[in-house]
């Protein structure tokens, strides 16, 4: 696996040794950025839900942020993110969580802390925890005013409706998908 984008492109880091763990594509982290445009992550505070590898964290870091926040519940999981942190030097400028995705967000909200972006790329047959972690969020108050969603889903799931946030953007990449909630305006 290898950073797309920004200052660390091309760099490697660690694979995933878990099966069950499926990181995002490399053509898909691609187009999410691309999607939310050349200078998304600059400055920005980053939440990566549901980070698997980290690999969503480590592109937006790569791009720019400010800082990044990568929650996994997975001790393995914590532990091979921490590694590539190290690996990529980017350890003053993000944090690994290891807990469930809503005791990471009352933690979040406890520190006041609010997010431009948020990941979300939980387990592709458990859709509704991604529309569960986007309503906490929301409930938290730990999203920017003009804060984005990306939600990455099975694309034969149909998601559960989300009533906090709006659909802006859905772009399908075989079997995946990338939902981008924003708020209505």
């Amino acid at each position: 696996m290898q950073i797309t984008g920004g200052k660390n492109r091309g760099r490697k880091i660690k694979p995933v040794k878990n099966p069950v763990i499926r990181p995002s594509k490399a053509v898909v982290r691609e187009a999410l950025f691309s999607v939310l445009g050349p200078n998304c992550c600059s400055d920005k505070q980053i939440a990566d839900f549901f980070s698997g590898s980290g690999i969503m964290t480590l592109e937006a870091l790569s791009r720019g942020a400010e800082m990044a926040i990568s929650v996994d519940s997975d001790p393995d999981s914590c532990t091979l993110i921490r590694e590539n942190f190290a690996h990529l030097k980017v350890l003053d400028n993000a944090r690994v969580l290891q807990m469930s995705v809503t005791q990471a967000i009352s933690k979040l909200a406890g520190l006041n802390l609010h997010f431009d972006i948020i990941f979300l790329d939980p387990p592709y047959h458990l859709p509704q925890l991604g529309v569960d972690a986007i309503e906490q969020s929301v409930a938290a108050g730990i999203l920017a005013p003009d804060a984005k969603v990306v939600f990455e889903h099975r694309s034969k799931t149909q998601i559960p409706e989300c009533k906090s946030m709006s659909l802006w953007k859905q772009k399908k990449y075989g079997q995946s998908t990338l939902s981008f909630y924003v708020f209505p305006h």
